[in-house]
Order: structure tokens, then C-alpha cells, then sequence
């Protein structure tokens, strides 16, 4: 029998039928209402390390469950993995690297992104519930030969009504001559077996297929009494700020073995396991798009003993309440808008690691909290 449960956010109740699920909902979800007339709610994913901080463990487990979901429908041809940001920038690359792991495939991976490269342009979509609407994905770089990319892994870390990934995959059936089958992979979806196939009788030309971790569905009452706008100085364009060097948006191949990085103060001292306190906790702490390598340094620590979670800034507007328990609020130049970090923990030493020296130089929250900091070399 479905599990029944009844939320009750500020801005309206959520009720939801759990049809099917690896793990029980307490232990996959929370819930938060947004600052967005668009959609006042919003699942908060407890394995992804981006609104709650989560362990590494905990993080690379939800990658292998949902790659070996992945993998089980049959892969075939050169894998394209592609992450949707900026939630799932280190979801899709966690999920890559496993798929490669699994299936030995070829398989490279890209994410969408909100931010202006020197770089060619493949195709761009809108995002119509977002408060940053504008999704751009950036040609392959050239030695990945996209032309014959045969799979598509689009990865997210939910689906409600299937619109972001169904635009994804009209543009990406435009640009992949040799492109012959599409998953949409995702923590938690919401579609019923209905829409599903809709979305497959739309994509007859191809086998579309649907993995997850969590599937049901669910409605929302919404509180009229409770007047809900965007906050004035919401991010919500492309940002200029220069990432100049930036595999994930441009696409990589994925190998058995994680990719090599480094990190270093702003003098330029190397950041690394030897000079932390293996006695202290800590949480480190990715910045927006920027989640997978942050994650990668604590995975890194958590094998040597230390205690350490993970988690993200962002630039989603959430109201303190229900699974927000905590929301500290900072400026950011770079994106001319508000950035927020929810639920740190005070008894953690926080490590904020960043792409580049202007997002460190740019960061008002750092000094706040007296971080460390860490800058990608």
C-alpha cells in the first residue's frame, strides 16, 4: 500500500503519496516553503548536500543507488552524463563517475549553468517555476566528439512536472544526430506513470526511460493568507563573473580514478588534510554551482578520520521554518543578488572553498563565519 503523509509549510500543505522508495521519506526529504510566487514549496533533498548538511558517505551512496538505477535500464554507445544546476552540478557528476564505474561505458559529463563563458553556446532553455529562469549548456569541448553521443543521463535531484527535463531533451535531440536513448535520473519524482508516458509518446523516436530513488506523487494547498514575493535583490540572471578554465560546463571524460585539484589560501598556501585539526569537526562548504570538487575535499577528509559534512551555497529564497531550521543571508557582487547558506551548523569549523579569486574576494559570508577558505587552483 502507498504511504500517505500531510506537511504543513507557511505557505500551504503538501500531501503526499509515496508509491515506491529505496529509503523511507524521513530519511530522503524535508520540506521548506520558498520565497516564490511561482512555487511556494520546496523538497529538501536530505542525501545531496545542498540545503542540509549531509555526509560524504551519506552523498556517495545516493550516487551508486542511482547509478546502478541507471545502468540496470542498459546503456548503450557513448554516455553523455549532464547535471542541472545548480542543485545537481555534484549529483550528476557523482552519478557519472559511477556509471563509469559500473558499466565501464564511455561516458562524459557537462552540466548546465548559469553563468557567461568565452565559450560557444550549444543551446539554452528557461526554467519556468525558477527564480533563475535561464538554464545555458555549452558545446562539448571539441575532443569529446558529441556528434556521437547515442545516451543521455540528465540528472536532477527531483521532478515535479517534467517541463526543465522535457525542454533539455527536445534541444538535445536537435543537436545528437546519433542520439537513440534518454534517462531522466533524479533523486525524487513525482510524475505518475500517466505523464511518464506522455512524456514517451512525445520522444517516440527515441526509448525514454525514468529512474529514481523515491517515486509518488503529491498536491499543495496554498495558504492565500500568506503574501509570498520574490525578495527584491534576488539573483536571478546569468553572471559574467570569469570562469575561465571550467571542465564542468564544457564537458569532461569521466575516468576510473577522481580528478586531480588542489586548493590554496588567498596567499597562496597550499590547503590541505595536513593542516587541519583532525580534532575538530568541520563542514565544507561549496559555493552555487560549484559543489562536486568541495565535496570530493571532504570525501578526501572523511577517509582519513575526520568528521565532516557537506554542503552548498545558493541562491534559492527559503523562509526559516519546517526543514529550514537556520538561514544566514549574503550579498554576492558577482551575481548582483542575495546568496544563502541554510541549517550550518555552529559546532562545525566551516572550510568555504571557491572556482576562482573573485568569488573569493566577492564572498561577504566568509568573514562572517570565519571560514577557511580554499581557492581552486
Amino acid at each position: 500500500m502507498p504511504d500517505k503523509y500531510q506537511i504543513k509549510l507557511q505557505t500551504g500543505t503538501l500531501d503526499i503519496v509515496v508509491t515506491e522508495s529505496q529509503q523511507p521519506l524521513h530519511k530522503l526529504l524535508t520540506f521548506g516553503s520558498r520565497e516564490n510566487p511561482k512555487r511556494r514549496y520546496l523538497f529538501i533533498s536530505k542525501v545531496l548536500g545542498k540545503y542540509v548538511p549531509c555526509r560524504p558517505a551519506t552523498m556517495r551512496k545516493s550516487y551508486q543507488q542511482l547509478a546502478a538505477e541507471v545502468t540496470a535500464t542498459g546503456l548503450s554507445g557513448k554516455v553523455w552524463v549532464l547535471g542541472v544546476a545548480e542543485t545537481a552540478t555534484a549529483l550528476g557528476a557523482g552519478v557519472a563517475q559511477e556509471v563509469q564505474a559500473n558499466d565501464m561505458h564511455n561516458v562524459i559529463y557537462s552540466h548546465t549553468t548559469r553563468y557567461q563563458l568565452p565559450h560557444a553556446i550549444d543551446f539554452s532553455i528557461k526554467e519556468a517555476h525558477s527564480h533563475a529562469p535561464s538554464h545555458l549548456v555549452y558545446a562539448l569541448d571539441t575532443s569529446l566528439k558529441s556528434a556521437d553521443v547515442e545516451t543521455v543521463v540528465i540528472v536532477d535531484d527531483e521532478i515535479s512536472t517534467g517541463k526543465t527535463l522535457n525542454q533539455l531533451t527536445h534541444k538535445l535531440r536537435q543537436q545528437l544526430p546519433q542520439l537513440k536513448k534518454v534517462v531522466w535520473a533524479c533523486l525524487v519524482n513525482w510524475l505518475s506513470p500517466e505523464e511518464q508516458q506522455d512524456f514517451r509518446r512525445d520522444h517516440s523516436g527515441i526509448d525514454l526511460t525514468f529512474c529514481d530513488l523515491l517515486n509518488g506523487s503529491f498536491t499543495f494547498d496554498v495558504n492565500d493568507q500568506l503574501a509570498v514575493d520574490l525578495p527584491a535583490k534576488t539573483a536571478t540572471a546569468i553572471c559574467s563573473l570569469p570562469i575561465l578554465s571550467d571542465s564542468a560546463r564544457t564537458g569532461y571524460q569521466v575516468t576510473k580514478t577522481p580528478p586531480n585539484f588542489q586548493f590554496a589560501d588567498a596567499d597562496q598556501q597550499p590547503l590541505t588534510l595536513d593542516t587541519l585539526d583532525c580534532t575538530k569537526q568541520y563542514t565544507v562548504i561549496g559555493t552555487g554551482e560549484f559543489m562536486h570538487l568541495p565535496f570530493l575535499f571532504a570525501e578526501q577528509m572523511e577517509s582519513q578520520g575526520f568528521d565532516v559534512t557537506v554542503q552548498s551555497t545558493g541562491r534559492s529564497p527559503v523562509l526559516e521554518g519546517c526543514g529550514i531550521e537556520r538561514k544566514e543571508s549574503f550579498f554576492d557582487h558577482a551575481h548582483n543578488g542575495m546568496f544563502y547558506l541554510y541549517n550550518r551548523s555552529e559546532d562545525r569549523h566551516p572550510i568555504m572553498l571557491y572556482e576562482t579569486a573573485e568569488q573569493y574576494s566577492n564572498c561577504q559570508l566568509r568573514p562572517q563565519i570565519n571560514a577557511t577558505a580554499g581557492i581552486l587552483l
